[in-house]
């Protein structure tokens, strides 16, 4: 064994132990949950109460969202069978996780790659802080992923496509998250390089008739709401100019947001560029070459990833299935002996060093401060009765209630389109209605009106939330307004939140 190579294996194994022995501290704080991941976990609490995909405005709240059902389907059954429902999200993102690095071990082992180094591959596709996030989130990026790396692991080896299990792997991850067809699309381009057409078309057709079968069942069982909620909210504001900035857009918000992951891919990438010459001759040696698979997924995840950040409000969870993806190329580079195969078994070790030390540092993130503590400070302070407006569905879920908004993100398109089905919204904000308004942004920030005309609720109702109340403190990234006169004329007196930073 190389020296190179018994440093990726150790930096794979630091990166694997520093990765699970944070998860404690992680699901403590909840640090890695967001509003979208409330949205989720709304999604399974209307379900698990027997609404599928609540209407866009109805009495019992606003709804409109663009996530597909498998997995809040999934947490709405274990919700039902008496888990905690925050505790369901969090141990699918886990299991989801957990079946993803086991699925880049199969495709490498597939590849011809020894066990240890097989698994210093799924090891690896933990190493982008966007999967380090998704660990110990309760939303739909991870599941789909790694249902996608099995589909893509059982065509791995040539000779032995098993087009018909991977085509059924490829449909549930399309029914967790419609970007899953980028790997779809990967694994019908591989086996028409390696002149298995007939394999290729198979695949193809029982993926399009299981998506499409996907659609209508979920409409069907939706009575018509998903798709009317998919047309309201899937892509507000794109468009040709967004299109041509996603590149920019994605690189920018990587490297803020990302840099281990950006890394991933890019040392991925350069990889794959050094193998082009080989792979370019792939469909002369029937794709027998074991970097051809992951370079396809990488490229189709690549242009998953762009156009899917041509939306506004995307975010670094998209990068999910192209950390991955990029682990099992880094994997299969580091196949063989050579100086190409000891340059990959660098890149990995690099990878996988830099994905330990920014768990440490979430790690240390997750010690010092916590959304949880936040959440319930903010709920210990809203009044006693009467709905509340919450911008973040999990502060009504972990009161115990069932959030007025669903998705605040699909709320901005869906009012913006249909303005006189949510007037009576707007005039119960503009007349402080609601007992209180619980929003993630200070009205009086310098960046909240860019938050709210580009992301979140809109510029029209949060203009009727300034009218209709006022602040009355905060926590942490919780902002919480009260109505500037309640019913009888009087001024309500403050909620008994001070201003004050994240509670340790």
């Amino acid at each position: 064994m190389t020296a190179v190579r018994r440093a990726a294996l150790a930096a794979a194994a630091v990166l694997a132990t520093v990765t699970l022995a944070r998860l404690p501290a992680a699901w403590e704080s909840g640090n890695a949950l967001n509003h979208v991941s409330g949205v989720w976990l709304t999604l399974a609490d209307d379900l698990a109460r027997g609404t599928f995909y609540r209407p866009l405005h109805a009495a019992g709240g606003f709804g409109g969202t663009r996530y597909f059902p498998l997995v809040f389907t999934l947490d709405a059954a274990l919700s039902r069978a008496g888990v905690p429902l925050l505790a369901t999200g969090v141990a699918l993102s886990l299991a989801a996780a957990l079946l993803a690095a086991a699925g880049i071990a199969a495709l490498l082992r597939a590849a011809g790659a020894a066990r240890a180094d097989a698994a210093a591959g799924g090891a690896l596709a933990l190493a982008g802080l966007a999967t380090q996030r998704a660990l110990a989130d309760a939303r739909g990026d991870l599941l789909p992923v790694a249902l996608s790396a099995w589909a893509l692991a059982a065509i791995a080896r040539p000779g032995r496509s098993r087009a018909g299990p991977a085509a059924l792997l490829l449909v549930l991850a399309f029914a967790a998250k419609p970007t899953a067809l980028a790997a779809a699309g990967a694994a019908v381009a591989v086996l028409a390089l390696r002149g298995a057409r007939r394999d290729a078309a198979f695949l193809a057709g029982l993926v399009a008739v299981g998506a499409a079968g996907v659609v209508a069942v979920t409409e069907l069982a939706s009575s018509g709401r998903f798709l009317a909620a998919l047309a309201a909210s899937a892509a507000p504001g794109a468009g040709p100019r967004t299109l041509l900035a996603a590149p920019v857009r994605l690189a920018a918000e990587a490297a803020r947001e990302d840099p281990t992951g950006l890394v991933l891919a890019v040392l991925a990438g350069v990889e794959a560029a050094a193998a082009a010459p080989a792979l370019a001759r792939a469909r002369r040696d029937r794709g027998r070459d074991p970097r051809l698979l992951p370079a396809v997924w990488v490229a189709a995840a690549w242009l998953g990833a762009l156009v899917t950040y041509a939306v506004p409000g995307t975010g670094v969870n998209h990068l999910v299935e192209l950390e991955v993806a990029s682990a099992a190329l880094l994997g299969t580079c580091a196949l063989g002996r050579g100086r190409a195969a000891g340059r990959a078994r660098s890149a990995v070790a690099l990878v996988a060093a830099a994905g330990a030390v920014a768990a440490v540092g979430l790690w240390r993130e997750d010690r010092t401060s916590s959304r949880l503590a936040e959440i319930r400070a903010v709920v210990r302070a809203l009044p006693p009765s009467g709905r509340v407006f919450s911008e973040d569905p999990l502060v009504p879920l972990l009161d115990g209630g069932s959030p007025l908004v669903l998705d605040p993100f699909a709320l901005r398109a869906v009012a913006a389109a249909d303005p006189d089905a949510f007037a009576s919204l707007a005039a119960g904000l503009g007349a402080g209605a609601f007992p209180a308004v619980v929003l993630l942004a200070d009205l009086d920030a310098p960046g909240a009106e860019a938050w709210y005309a580009r992301g979140n609720l809109g510029p029209s109702l949060v203009a009727r939330i300034r009218g209709g109340y006022r602040s009355s403190g905060a926590v942490g990234r919780y902002h919480l307004y009260v109505p500037r006169r309640a019913a009888d004329g009087s001024v309500p007196r403050d909620a008994g939140v001070a201003r004050r930073e994240a509670p340790r």
